[in-house]
């Protein structure tokens, strides 16, 4: 067994201390789901493999967004959906918003799991107030908590240190949403307010490529993993090496998966903080560099 199948039956054990009021569901129940008839469409976006990782704890065959949006016709209907991203500024990624808006979804019970790693702020009430405006109504919200990738406040080393209880919350999340439980995650705000985050994400979401990024061209080998990992192609080999500039996601893929650390963050306007430590960089260990090229190359 390996560790994937591991987490999704671990709930057993897991439930009676961390889920108040819902029975555990057993070993046996989980295999009849699994081998059931019912139909379950899961669709993430990641950067840095995070939600990579929590889409294949929900589906063996999890669905890109950036690949599902070069479809022409985007109409899903299963008995479940879900929906696998990061937290943004207490928001979702303009690529998933961009993707829910343009689609159509058709399902009785919707989940959506949130990756972050610091505060989840009031990010499970955002996408559900979001999705809804889209005609998607979400039966299930909940964030977990993860190595935060955002370089400019988080040192990357000190992250990965850091015991998250990531798999004890899957389990939860994962026998939540076998039980369709209804159930939108509660704000944890901290030092956070709407008027903060609101400014936090104007600025998060109007990144440009050429505003965000800086290269030292003495450790770029012209390899263009920043080009197959990046969902808006932002970069290109001109004549004079690497060149970019673009609409950004500001996902950081580029900059977590160069393997020269060839890519940085400029520190040279106000609000840019640069980075906490320019030599650590993060993928999680179970998503390789091929699984965020296949992802988001485009």
């Amino acid at each position: 067994m390996d560790r994937r199948d591991a987490l999704k039956i671990m709930g057993v054990s897991l439930a009676a201390t961390v889920m108040a009021g819902i029975a555990p569901r057993t070993h046996a129940a989980i295999l009849k789901d699994r081998e059931s008839n019912k139909k379950r469409l899961v669709f993430y976006f990641t950067a840095t493999g995070n939600s990579l990782f929590v889409a294949r704890q929900f589906s063996d065959t999890p669905l890109s967004i950036p690949q599902e949006l070069k479809k022409s016709e985007m109409i899903y209907e299963a008995d479940e959906i879900g929906f696998v991203c990061p937290d943004y500024a207490g928001a979702i990624p303009k690529i998933v918003q961009e993707f829910v808006a343009k689609a159509t979804f058709k399902a009785p019970y919707i989940f959506t799991v949130i990756t972050y790693g610091n505060l989840c702020v009031n990010v499970a009430e955002w996408w559900d107030e979001y999705a809804k405006s889209k005609g998607v109504v979400n039966n299930y919200v909940e964030p977990v908590l993860m190595v935060d990738n955002y370089l400019p406040v988080f040192d990357m080393n000190q992250q990965m240190a850091i015991d998250k209880n990531t798999d004890e919350n899957l389990a939860r999340i994962l026998e939540d949403v076998g039980a369709h439980k209804n159930h939108i995650g509660q704000p944890e705000m901290g030092m956070f307010n709407k008027d903060i985050l609101k400014q936090m994400q104007d600025q998060h979401f109007s990144m440009t490529a050429e505003r965000l990024l800086e290269l030292k061209p003495d450790r770029c080998v012209t390899c263009m993993t920043c080009e197959k990992v990046c969902p808006h192609k932002n970069f290109s080999l001109g004549s004079e090496g690497l060149e970019f500039s673009g609409n950004c996601e500001y996902c950081l893929a580029c900059v977590h998966n160069c393997p020269q650390k060839a890519l940085t963050l400029k520190s040279n306007w106000p609000g840019m903080p640069g980075e906490r430590n320019p030599e650590a960089r993060y993928r999680h260990p179970d998503v390789s560099l091929n699984d965020i090229i296949r992802s988001n190359r485009q």
